[in-house]
């Protein structure tokens, strides 16, 4: 299934994307579907999505024109891995780390797959940075490798916009990382039946057309199986929230020269099967 939710922001309703290009109304159907959060995947969520699919009175509206928001509402955290892809790892500064670098990026930061990223005054350095970012579907706490993807609802696309200055001035990642706007997410959240192994996807990026990184998420330095063990280990996972998992070499900061967003470009990003990414920047 492809998990949508669409209208105007902040008055988002889940839906489902059809292959004829057609939106399920989710809680048009089932009242009590009051949004994909938390709740929704923690409470069997997905299993009454595909109940909904097969009912024949299926309430949908044209795909056409309609803005999507974030496929996740509002997760209670976004959890991120630096420098997870060895060719980043070297344009960064070389050194490939020996266990999971995490850190995090702000709520407030997320965005839908076609909203504006807003630079914020002054600001010249800022980077995208195209990610495979996996959705928690039930409560991971010490999880193992082996049952670490059954704790998975699906995939989306992340792009990690980054103020490379504020992340060099500030020693720290957060504020650089956590700017309203820098997380644009989805269009979809695509479960694991329609994405096949996430670890054979391919991640594009590109600024004003120009290709910047196109990589498979084999490259990953850190699989996700190892990752949800590795957070669960001392962070519970909670149904709805978010783990990026890197980004690939081929960041606009780390060309010469360098290749970095403008006021009135279009970004683009994209991942096999979960769909693409188009962000005007203002």
């Amino acid at each position: 299934m492809k998990l949508v939710r669409f209208g105007p922001a902040g008055n988002e309703r889940p839906g489902v994307l059809l292959d004829n290009n057609h939106i399920l109304d989710a809680r048009g159907m089932a009242f009590d579907i009051d949004d994909f959060n938390g709740h929704f995947f923690a409470k069997q969520g997905l299993q009454r999505l595909q109940a909904l699919l097969k009912e024949s009175g299926r309430k949908t509206i044209p795909a056409e024109g309609v803005r999507l928001g974030p496929p996740v509402a509002r997760p209670g955290k976004i959890v991120c891995l630096g420098k997870n892809y060895a060719d980043h790892a070297a344009e960064f500064d070389a050194q490939l780390p020996d266990s999971p670098i995490l850190f995090s990026k702000a709520v407030t930061a997320i965005v839908g797959p076609s909203d504006p990223i807003i630079l914020p005054p002054g600001a010249t350095d800022v980077d995208t940075e195209v990610e495979l970012a996996v959705v928690i579907g039930r409560n991971a706490k010490n999880v193992s490798e082996k049952d670490a993807m059954s704790h998975v609802a699906g995939f989306t696309i992340l792009n990690d916009v980054t103020d490379r200055k504020a992340q060099r001035d500030g020693k720290q990642w957060f504020r650089g990382k956590g700017c309203d706007t820098f997380c644009p997410l989805g269009p979809y959240l695509v479960t694991l039946d329609e994405t096949g192994d996430p670890h054979a996807l391919r991640l594009l990026s590109k600024i004003r057309g120009q290709i910047l990184q196109n990589a498979s998420a084999s490259q990953m330095i850190f699989k996700i199986p190892y990752l949800i063990s590795f957070i669960s280990a001392t962070i519970t996972l909670e149904a709805g929230d978010i783990i990026a998992t890197g980004t690939p070499g081929g960041i606009g900061s780390a060309r010469k020269p360098p290749v970095l967003l403008q006021r009135g470009d279009e970004v683009e990003v994209s991942i096999d099967r979960l769909g693409t990414q188009r962000n005007p920047v203002a």
